[in-house]
């Protein structure tokens, strides 16, 4: 939704949040694949207030947190007062540099990301679920299995080996992780107010592969410093193919002093330089290398997100053959 970012910074309910997207048309049949979408969440949301007649909020502390014993938790989005200690957000700028995340009203992420707490809260939540003072083992037999996405806000797979569940999220300002291995009884959980997904996957498999005596891969992530000739060569507009995350997004590079600015239609990121061709996109911890032609002119990217490549040709370069 193009208005969002201006549509948040102002207190809304949940009628008037699924009122914003309930006409939008589908973009494929219900059933058909798996696609995340945060309005799902807060369509959740509703039918619980609706099926109980009380505020999510008040589900939420009589259903969970109480019982878990979360005292330093709850929903942002129903909170009048301060919040005693919280931490101010912020998002990466620059090559080292970070700025204050923009102002929302946490009303509008009610059921997908509303929510407060701390690591002492969430392994609070971790004790509980193995306790089963929340759910019965065999309610989590039946519903935490292994499928393609988010299971009931879990995602359930193996990783290093090991079968894990990752609870996680990144609102702007703030990122979080909860990876349980159930087999093994360990539980590593990330709590982060910057916006980057570093401080998610990298760094929580590399907790657990420490912990499992595994080797930890070390990323390149030593800025160089380039010409800014060089930066100049990338300026233009790029574009996703359909399988980006938003399909077919255009986005545009611009050269700043020691790195690139990526802009989306509503989101910027920097891109620090790795090498000539290689770049760090900070925000979502991206690995992007540069296409070539015969001569050396950039006519494309390939971007790396964990482990999915996507490629995105320069919509102002001549078509040429790949070096």
């Amino acid at each position: 939704m193009p208005d969002y970012d201006a549509f948040s910074r102002n207190p809304h309910k949940l009628s008037e949040i699924i009122a914003k997207f309930s006409n939008l048309p589908l973009e494929y049949e219900p059933g058909a694949k798996y696609s995340y979408s945060n309005s799902n969440y807060n369509l959740l949301a509703f039918i619980l207030e609706k099926v109980t007649r009380q505020a999510y909020s008040e589900i939420l502390l009589r259903g969970i947190l109480q019982p878990a014993g979360m005292t330093n938790s709850g929903d942002d989005g129903d909170v009048a007062k301060p919040i005693p200690l919280a931490a101010a957000g912020y998002v990466p700028a620059g090559v080292r540099g970070y700025d204050k995340a923009a102002y929302m009203d946490w009303s509008n992420k009610t059921g997908n990301g509303s929510l407060f707490s701390t690591v002492d809260d969430l392994f609070r939540l971790d004790r509980a679920l193995k306790a089963e003072t929340l759910l019965k083992s065999s309610t989590c037999r039946t519903y935490f299995v292994e499928g393609v996405g988010n299971r009931y806000g879990w995602y359930i797979g193996r990783r290093l080996g090991h079968r894990v569940m990752s609870a996680k999220g990144r609102s702007p300002g703030f990122a979080a992780e909860l990876d349980r291995y159930p087999d093994d009884d360990l539980t590593v959980i990330l709590l982060s107010n910057s916006y980057s997904s570093v401080t998610q996957d990298p760094v929580a498999g590399a907790i657990a592969a420490i912990v499992f005596r595994q080797r930890v891969a070390v990323p390149n992530v030593r800025a160089a410093v380039l010409p800014q000739s060089i930066l100049l060569s990338y300026e233009g507009h790029y574009q996703f193919g359909p399988d980006f995350f938003v399909p077919d997004a255009k986005f545009r590079l611009i050269a700043q002093p020691r790195y690139l600015l990526l802009q989306l239609a509503n989101d910027s990121r920097p891109l620090v330089p790795l090498s000539p061709t290689e770049f760090l996109e900070r925000k979502f911890f991206g690995h992007i290398v540069a296409e070539e032609d015969e001569q050396g002119k950039v006519i494309g990217l390939i971007v790396r997100y964990g482990t999915q490549d996507f490629r995105a040709p320069r919509l102002d370069a001549e078509p040429a053959i790949l070096r």
